[in-house]
């Protein structure tokens, strides 16, 4: 194995892993401002700016929608819950920026 063979697999990986552990934190954050938590919203409110969040969100959809199947839809049903929340996206940013970040 050649140095940038190296390199570049070293790159990749962690190019993957970062995406799944930043999608995975992301996710998290997004689920709970769909149900409207309020210690999420301060959260999401201090730490993230309105455009950076907005772009977060569409950047890790697919993390987002792994993570809305397996805590809203499996748990409804197995009949854990009673009702999943729909996903919206739009209800995801607004709940944290409600005058949508100005």
């Amino acid at each position: 194995m050649s140095n940038f063979e190296f390199f570049f697999y070293l790159f990749v990986y962690a190019s993957i892993l970062t995406y799944l552990v930043l999608g995975f934190i992301i996710s998290f954050e997004a689920m709970l401002l769909l149900n409207e938590v309020p210690s999420a919203i301060e959260w999401v409110r201090k730490w993230h700016k309105a455009s950076g969040f907005k772009t977060m969100l569409i950047l890790f959809l697919p993390m987002l929608q792994l993570s809305y199947l397996f805590l809203e839809r499996l748990p409804y049903y197995m009949g854990l819950s009673d009702t999943p929340t729909p996903f919206d996206l739009d209800k995801i940013f607004f709940t944290a920026f409600p005058k949508g970040g100005v």
